[in-house]
């Protein structure tokens, strides 16, 4: 079982903070740099889904302040957070169902498990696939058709269970279509945080160490 930590709210540095902004949303779009990843990957015959996905999920469980979450109404983080993305589905052209796949830190093993999972939830029927609704996932989409330089969402697309105690702020991430640059190669990435957890200095934080994981990634 995933552990998770409640903090003590009171004495919480971020606790005027969290308070002023509970509630508020905000989306930012990077055009991120991937040369490095791709090269990467194409050497070693990797299928780019699966690990830009693990790049996700290894920058999310690197930070406490990614991971944190209402559960039973007590403030806590995660221990770690695992991959819940979607896949289209095979008996349609447009119809799509969400999978999840628990994170190893070890590429290889997350790779293999994530191609599994993944092939099950491509032959389902159903919105989502894993229907375990826990909250310890990092909500991932992707639009592999289209760059886009900006994107934002009409209501909170991160989990919150409405009507429970219950809710995650966890970053949901929308990738969409690498492309040319002169001579790199960029992807737009939109991240929407919760501004009661993540501020200006998170997203930042965030996008710059997403960027590293993929220019130093090693399979």
């Amino acid at each position: 079982m995933n552990p998770f930590h409640p903090i003590d709210f009171d004495t919480w540095d971020r606790r005027e903070i969290f308070d002023a902004f509970n509630g508020y949303m905000y989306c930012m779009t990077v055009q991120l740099d991937v040369t490095e990843f791709l090269n990467m990957i194409h050497k070693n015959h990797y299928k780019f889904y699966p690990s830009i996905c693990y790049c996700i999920v290894k920058t999310v469980n690197e930070h406490q302040d990614y991971r944190y979450a209402k559960v039973d109404g007590k403030i806590g983080y995660w221990e770690k957070v695992n991959a819940h993305y979607t896949v289209l589905r095979t008996a349609s052209d447009h119809l799509f169902t969400h999978q999840r796949t628990f994170y190893k830190e070890e590429f290889s093993e997350f790779y293999k498990e994530f191609l599994l999972d993944k092939e099950k939830a491509e032959a389902g029927d159903r919105l989502y696939f894993d229907t375990s609704d826990d909250m310890d996932n990092v909500h991932i989409s992707i639009m592999p058709n289209t760059s886009f330089s900006s994107l934002s969402y009409s209501k909170p697309a991160s989990f919150t269970h409405y009507g429970t105690p219950n809710t995650s702020y966890i970053p949901f991430i929308m990738i969409g279509k690498y492309y040319e640059d002169g001579e790199r190669i960029k992807m737009p990435v939109t991240a929407e945080f919760h501004h009661a957890v993540n501020d200006g200095y998170h997203a930042e934080a965030f996008f710059h160490e997403f960027e590293e994981c993929c220019r130093n990634f090693i399979v």
